[in-house]
């Protein structure tokens, strides 16, 4: 089996797991940021793959066979092999403690001493191209739209917005996400979004 055979054996075996969470195709793949059709074409390609049907499909929604039961404890297993690698990686991997800032060329970040004191193992790498960052920060809103961002507006008399854009499953990047909306809330003197 190639390394593109067990990626489609990986993703079916997890989207299995969550249509059974969430009891339905349609909301397993708006939760996954997934069409319904696509993610129902999977599921049949993998029954076709494995030769057996994970679901016993009807218009109240699908209900796992005793298969595609066992296919959800083979995915809960993966999980949690794939945690193990990632808490490897986390101590073991110096560079996985480095986080990719990105800051607008017309913008100032002038101090995060305060944010190196409280996390002493996230070293900032303060990047010039924004594609392989875990935040920006900006005054120029995100072009693509699934990107999730909060929108700031500081000032009084003079407006002006800052997108700040994270890598939310990075745990880094939302505690500096935090630390930098913090820091300009207090800046300007704002108490809300």
């Amino acid at each position: 089996m190639n390394i593109k055979n067990y990626t489609a054996l990986i993703r079916g075996i997890l989207y299995v797991q969550e249509i059974i969470r969430c009891k339905s195709i349609n909301k397993a793949a708006e939760e996954n940021n997934i069409k319904a059709s696509n993610l129902s074409l999977i599921i049949n390609n993998f029954e076709k793959e494995i030769g057996t049907k994970l679901f016993k499909r009807s218009s109240q929604g699908c209900m796992p066979t005793k298969q595609g039961y066992k296919v959800a404890e083979l995915a809960s297993e993966l999980k949690e092999q794939v945690q193990k690698i990632s808490n490897w990686h986390e101590n073991i991997c110096p560079k996985n403690r480095m986080l990719n800032i990105y800051i607008s060329p017309n913008m100032e970040l002038t101090d995060c001493s305060e944010f190196a004191k409280d996390h002493p193992t996230i070293k900032l790498n303060f990047i010039e191209e924004d594609i392989m960052a875990d935040v920006k920060i900006s005054n120029i809103p995100p072009t693509n739209p699934l990107e999730k961002y909060t929108e700031l507006r500081i000032g009084d008399s003079l407006k002006q917005k800052i997108w700040i854009c994270c890598n939310e499953r990075n745990p880094k990047a939302l505690e500096f996400f935090d630390f930098i909306v913090a820091k300009l809330l207090l800046l300007y003197d704002q108490s809300a979004l």
